[in-house]
């Protein structure tokens, strides 16, 4: 199964159209490559920075594709919160465009899932309770874990 039919945590899947092209070109990086399913890639990506902070480390993660980086935060930011253990370490992203990319998403909300979207009608999915964006380097305070 191709990974675009599966759900993120804010986006539908995609939708298949039934229909057959005379020639079709798709962008296939990681096509050959069989996929853990969601849920197990999310419990190891989770478990490894969990254990990796547990031990005193600190987690850098390089996210250039817009729609990951979204869902990067949204895993981080509901993890945290199920979490109280670690309240206290902060974590923040480094990307005007990926904030600038959330406000396009908080206002076609209605092209979100039906998580993200029902979500949305208690409180903003993406003004996160325990991500902050880095707002410039010199004001940076690296203490803590």
């Amino acid at each position: 199964m191709d990974k675009i039919e599966l759900k993120d945590c804010h986006l539908c899947a995609a939708e298949i159209l039934q229909f057959s092209p005379d020639i079709c070109i798709i962008e296939s990086t990681y096509g050959v490559q069989l996929h853990q399913p969601r849920n197990v890639t999310k419990k190891c990506f989770t478990d490894v920075i969990h254990s990796t902070i547990s031990q005193g480390g600190r987690v850098l993660i390089l996210a250039f594709a817009l729609r990951h980086t979204q869902e990067l935060l949204l895993i981080l930011d509901e993890y945290w919160s199920n979490h109280p253990e670690l309240h206290n370490i902060p974590i923040y992203y480094a990307s005007p465009f990926a904030k600038r990319c959330m406000a396009i998403y908080q206002t076609y909300i209605n092209s979100m899932n039906e998580r993200i979207r029902n979500q949305f009608a208690n409180s903003n999915p993406f003004d996160f309770k325990h991500i902050s964006p880095l707002k410039n380097i010199e004001n940076f305070n690296d203490v803590g874990p």
